[in-house]
């Protein structure tokens, strides 16, 4: 599939599923793919135009893909994080990160969850609303943490080029 050929949100996830791998370039230029070794030591975020190029992104990336695909075709859409809470200067590079970012979709007086990233999770799901929605995302992630708390933000946007530790700080400044 084409971009030019996406028409629906069904579209969308196709054309990620089709091109877009886990993974990420560091500040070097190399790409890892299906690891987050170093990951807050030398992570940067993406462009859609790197995205596409490279065709791989983190949940973060993949969620600005998706967002911009589901814009282009006029669905409304919005962009969460969530993640175990950490202030602006941690500053533990070896410490595995704890985020995940997710997007919402809303068509027919529903709401969707578009899951990529997560390979365990891939598909899309339909809730009834947005607050069930966020509630029921982020109750696995929190699962997942070992019940610990998942402070959930709307963000709009995805500065380009910044670490991990900059994404974090642009979150909690929402």
């Amino acid at each position: 599939m084409e971009l030019s050929e996406i028409k629906s949100p069904e579209d969308v996830y196709q054309f990620i599923d089709d091109n877009i791998e886990y993974g990420w370039i560091d500040i070097s230029g190399k790409q890892h793919l299906n690891t987050m070794k170093d990951f807050r030591r030398i992570y940067r975020t993406m462009s859609i135009e790197e995205i596409l190029k490279y065709k791989i992104g983190t949940c973060i990336e993949q969620v600005n893909l998706m967002h911009d695909l589901l814009n282009k075709i006029n669905i409304k859409n919005k962009m969460f994080c969530c993640r175990i809470f950490e202030p602006d200067d941690y500053g533990n590079l070896e410490e595995e990160e704890h985020m995940h970012c997710f997007i919402l979709y809303y068509e027919n007086g529903k709401v969707y969850h578009m899951e990529h990233p997560n390979f365990e999770k891939k598909g899309i799901y339909e809730y009834n609303s947005e607050d069930i929605a966020i509630k029921e995302i982020v109750e696995y992630y929190i699962k997942l943490r070992g019940g610990k708390d998942s402070p959930t933000k709307e963000f709009y946007e995805i500065p380009v080029g910044i670490s991990f530790k900059e994404f974090n700080k642009y979150i909690n400044h929402i």
